[in-house]
C-alpha cells in the first residue's frame, strides 16, 4: 500500500535584515543600560569615598578628644622621625594591626616604618582612583628611596599667596592674614594644632581633601606617568600616604621641576592633582571633603577658587559669602 506523505512544514531562520534588526536592538538597549550601571557604580565608589573621609573625621576627633590637639600636617624635621598625619590617627580608626610597630621618632620611609608605609591602606584610597596599588619610589641622593603605597586623600595646610595670581583684583585675598589650613605642618609660628583655632566656624572649613592620583601627573582627565630622572622630570608630589609631602597650601601653579611645563589652567578643583594647586579626584564633576565639625560633602568642579581658600583657612576672618 503506497504511504502518504503530507505537506512538509516550513522551517525557516532568520533573514540576514531580521538579524541584523535584532543586533541592531540588543546594540541599543545595551547604549541604554549602560550609562545607567556607570552611573551606579560611580555612585557607589563616591559613597565609599565618602564614608572613608567620615571615618577619618572620627579619627581626627578622638585624636583630639584623647590629646587635646590635632596632629601636625607634618612633624618638627629637627625634633627626630619626619612624620606626617596618618600615624597619629590611624590607630584611632581601628587600624592598630596595619600600622603595629610604626616608630614616630623614626623617618617614615626608614625601617621599621618604610615596611609599615608599603602596605596599602583601602580606607586612604578612593575606589574612583585608577591602579590602587600604586608605589610612591623616589630615588633620594642617599639611600633608601622614599618608597610607600599611595593615598588618594590630603590635608590642605592653607593657602598660598600666589593664589592672587589666579584671582581677579575684587577677590584677592590678604596675604597678611591668617592663611593656615587646620592641620597645618610644624613651623615657628605653628607648633601645635587645635579645634580652638579654627575661629571661621568647623562647619565651614576643610580639614582632608582629595588629591587623588599621585605621583602620576593628571591635568584634567590627561595622564602623565611620573618620571623622577628624565630630561623632562614629571612628578605629583606627595604620592605614599605616609610622606611628610602629603599636604601642602593650594593655589600655586609651579611643577615639581623646572622641567615642566607649568600648570595650565587657574587653580579648580579637578584641574590638576599636581602639589600645591587645588584639590583632584576622580569622581564626574567634583570632589568629596572632610569638614573640620566631622561632617562631609561633596563640591563641583565650579566652585569658586576665593570660596575655595576661604573654606580652607582656618582664621582668616573672611565668612563664605558664596553657595558652595
Amino acid at each position: 500500500m503506497p504511504r502518504i506523505f503530507g505537506p512538509r512544514s516550513p522551517h525557516r531562520g532568520f533573514t540576514l535584515v531580521e538579524l541584523l534588526v535584532v543586533i541592531a536592538i540588543i546594540g541599543i538597549l545595551v547604549a541604554l543600560l549602560l550609562p545607567a550601571v556607570q552611573f551606579a557604580r560611580e555612585s557607589s565608589r563616591r559613597a565609599q569615598c565618602l564614608n572613608n573621609l567620615r571615618q577619618l573625621g572620627l579619627a581626627f576627633h578622638t585624636f583630639h578628644d584623647t590629646t587635646k590637639q590635632l596632629p601636625l600636617a607634618y612633624t618638627n624635621p629637627s625634633a627626630g622621625g619626619q612624620n606626617n598625619w596618618a600615624p597619629f590617627v590611624l590607630p584611632y580608626l581601628e587600624q592598630q594591626n596595619m600600622i603595629q610597630g610604626y616608630d614616630l621618632s623614626v623617618d617614615w620611609w626608614r625601617e621599621p616604618n618604610r615596611t609599615i608605609a608599603l602596605r596599602r591602606l583601602p580606607l586612604l584610597q578612593c575606589n574612583s582612583t585608577p591602579n590602587p596599588f600604586r608605589i610612591q619610589d623616589k630615588p633620594e641622593a642617599s639611600p633608601p628611596n622614599k618608597t610607600g603605597a599611595v593615598g588618594d586623600y590630603f590635608t590642605p595646610a592653607g593657602v598660598h599667596p600666589d593664589i592672587n595670581l589666579s584671582l581677579p583684583a575684587a577677590s584677592q585675598i590678604n596675604t597678611t592674614g591668617d592663611l593656615r589650613g587646620v592641620i597645618c605642618w610644624f613651623s615657628a609660628t605653628n607648633q601645635v594644632n587645635s579645634l580652638a583655632m579654627v575661629n571661621d566656624g568647623t562647619s565651614n572649613t576643610i580639614m582632608v581633601g582629595e588629591c587623588a592620583g599621585r605621583e602620576d601627573v593628571w591635568r584634567k582627565r590627561n595622564q602623565f606617568g611620573v618620571d623622577y630622572l628624565g630630561a623632562i622630570k614629571i612628578r605629583a608630589r606627595g604620592g605614599a600616604w605616609a610622606t611628610t609631602d602629603n599636604a601642602y597650601e593650594i593655589g600655586q601653579r609651579k611643577p615639581w621641576h623646572p622641567s615642566y611645563t607649568t600648570i595650565p589652567g587657574f587653580p579648580a578643583i579637578n584641574n590638576s592633582n599636581e602639589w600645591g594647586h587645588c584639590f583632584y579626584s576622580f569622581h564626574p564633576q567634583g570632589a568629596n571633603f572632610l569638614m573640620a565639625d566631622g561632617s562631609v560633602r561633596f563640591m563641583g568642579e565650579s566652585t569658586n577658587l576665593r570660596t575655595l581658600a576661604d573654606l580652607v583657612t582656618r582664621g582668616s576672618g573672611q565668612p563664605v559669602t558664596e553657595e558652595w
